[in-house]
């Protein structure tokens, strides 16, 4: 019998928990299919596929731009029961419509709603875990994140290339959604208290404005903001790349694009749990900056490599380390940002992904045909590893690796408790 991880004995938690394991499961299945679909659509033409990312990530901007205020004003378990419920009859519309423009639509609202989702979703971890556990809820949800990044995109894959449809991963998709939802609605939740001044309603926008120049106070959290940038930017331009990469470069099919994504997850689930031991004996700061000088120099060794099994050596390494620096962000936020902050900084570090992802994605959607693959994945290699590397020595990368900033206390009150 498999035994499960303590932290699943606390009852809410749990039911987040599995309701984020469904539909995040679901999403990586379905988006997966739907690049293949396009690519097959579009007779493998390399800006659809930059048009199709761009688009996601813009309007998964757009709902993390508001998704960290409406966390704050609204209670977060409803935010993520709506979030769930809108996305079932966006997704529906494939089933009637497969063109691109289609495919385009619906792929940009899904990420709209889930850019709502993902900040209450995560402040709501830091509300209803007891605190000296958060570090064990942040890796698990990391851990988790690596394995559907691994059986997600070979699901897709494979049951694209078996049914050359996506009719059946829609159908899947869906039913994760309500899976959410039953799930979520079962979550006994009260909202943190809040700290008013002089009872004034605030707009959505007036919050945001205070998360950011929160952010710009502290010199961890710019470094933070500054290399997920970065990271963004350069994963902006490989993914809608990794394909043409893989059947260009490489001369394979969708099934070994596939493999190669689930091999990174794979090393993602294994750096998930050793970031979560790493954690006990270093501060999240550290592993953090550590983690950040690898990345730069994975990519520039695959490229350098192009031969199938070294690159799957590769997307493993380059999987742990991501893994062991994601859960670190999370759990250096959850250490040393206050509650009132909590959703906005999440959507903030969000964004600072997101949003130079979709500069790559718009780049690639510009010049994917007027140069070779190899040609845009390598200069991408090279601005990543000079940016880190200059940013390594600054004063604000420092305090982000020694971790200084003081550590917050949370309401106890509305924290979960083993059943």
């Amino acid at each position: 019998m498999i035994k499960l991880p303590k932290i699943l004995k606390y009852p809410n938690f749990s039911r987040l928990y599995y309701a984020g394991l469904t539909s995040e499961l679901g999403s990586f299945v379905t988006e997966t299919a739907l690049m293949l679909l396009v690519f097959k659509l579009s007779e493998g033409d390399k800006s659809k596929l930059g048009i199709i990312r761009a688009s996601f990530l813009f309007f998964l901007t757009m709902g993390s731009l508001l998704g960290g205020p409406i966390g704050e004003k609204f209670n977060r378990r409803n935010v993520l029961i709506f979030a769930n419920i809108i996305r079932i009859p966006i997704i529906t519309v494939l089933f009637f419509s497969k063109d691109f423009y289609s495919i385009l639509l619906v792929n940009a609202m899904v990420a709209f709603f889930t850019g709502i989702y993902n900040p209450s979703r995560q402040a709501m971890i830091n509300d209803i875990v007891p605190q000296k556990e958060i570090s064990i809820a942040n890796s698990l949800f990391g851990s988790t994140m690596a394995i559907l990044h691994m059986v997600g995109p070979f699901i897709g894959a494979l049951v694209f290339s078996k049914m050359q449809g996506i009719d059946e991963i829609l159908t899947f998709d869906l039913i994760t959604y309500f899976l959410g939802i039953a799930l979520i609605s079962t979550i006994n939740y009260r909202p943190p208290k809040k700290e008013s001044v002089d009872n004034v309603q605030t707009s959505l926008f007036y919050d945001l404005k205070e998360g950011l120049r929160y952010a710009q106070k502290r010199e961890d959290l710019r470094a933070l903001l500054f290399n997920c940038s970065i990271a963004g930017f350069c994963i902006g331009v490989l993914i809608p790349l990794l394909l043409p990469f893989v059947t260009e470069v490489l001369h394979l099919s969708d099934r070994e694009y596939g493999l190669m994504l689930s091999v990174f997850g794979l090393g993602g689930f294994f750096g998930g749990i050793i970031s979560h031991r790493l954690t006990s004996k270093h501060r999240p700061g550290k592993l953090i900056v550590s983690s950040i000088a690898f990345e730069p120099l994975l990519m520039l060794l695959w490229l350098l490599i192009p031969v199938f099994i070294p690159n799957l050596i590769i997307f493993f390494f380059w999987g742990v380390i991501v893994f062991i620096r994601i859960p670190s962000q999370l759990n250096y936020v959850s250490e040393t940002v206050e509650t009132e902050y909590l959703s906005r900084i999440h959507s903030i570090l969000d964004l600072s992904f997101v949003v130079p992802n979709i500069s790559g994605g718009i780049i690639i959607a510009f010049i994917g045909n007027s140069f070779t693959t190899m040609e845009m994945l390598f200069c991408t290699a090279i601005l990543f590893v000079i940016l880190i590397f200059f940013k390594m020595f600054t004063s604000s990368s420092k305090a982000l690796f020694k971790s200084e900033a003081k550590r917050v206390t949370r309401d106890q009150s509305i924290q979960d408790g083993i059943a």
